[in-house]
């Protein structure tokens, strides 16, 4: 019995170790919210597209000599809108075909993503309150109409998530 007694004191009086550091907890990061769409290939091909800014309702009409687009951007966004509203008048006038066979009725090509035509046209750029008009113009006005079908089946096939298209039709 003794030895038992003798064991318990002698572990009782044996030096603790100091308990060690307990490991760090994680900090809960700081969050903003989640935007409506993860960014993809198709943010980086329209970057430069008016029509494609997140919550921009734009419309679609026919003008005389081609089309219009009136981009209506969100209250933060009317800047950008304009921004780039402006890039696309300095592209278009960058690829034009003069001396190049002109106009050859399948629209700019190089941005074909964007509903905008930049191929065989003049576009000008007017600022207006929430964003920007685009009258885009063919060069030729025997390819006005063709003009028209190209835009409306860009814009029928407007892949930018987030952005809308109405057309405003001719009574």
């Amino acid at each position: 019995m003794r030895a038992v007694v003798l064991a318990i004191v002698l572990a009782s009086c044996k030096r603790s170790e100091p308990a060690p550091d307990p490991a760090p907890q994680p900090v809960a990061a700081e969050t903003s919210a989640p935007a409506k769409k993860p960014p993809d290939e198709m943010d980086e091909r329209m970057r430069h597209c008016p029509l494609a800014l997140d919550g921009a309702v734009s419309t679609l009409e026919d003008i005389d000599g081609g089309v219009r687009f009136t981009i209506r951007a969100p209250e933060t966004q009317g800047d950008e809108a304009r921004r780039r509203a402006r890039h696309i008048v300095e592209f278009a006038a960058k690829r034009t075909r003069e001396g190049h066979g002109g106009f050859d009725g399948k629209g700019g090509g190089r941005m074909k993503n964007c509903p905008v035509v930049t191929d065989g046209v003049t576009i000008e750029a007017t600022d207006v309150p929430g964003g920007a008009q685009l009258d885009v113009l063919a060069a030729d006005r025997a390819h006005v109409e063709q003009l028209r079908t190209d835009t409306r089946g860009r814009a029928e096939r407007f892949p930018f998530v987030g952005a809308t298209i109405q057309w405003k039709r001719s009574p």
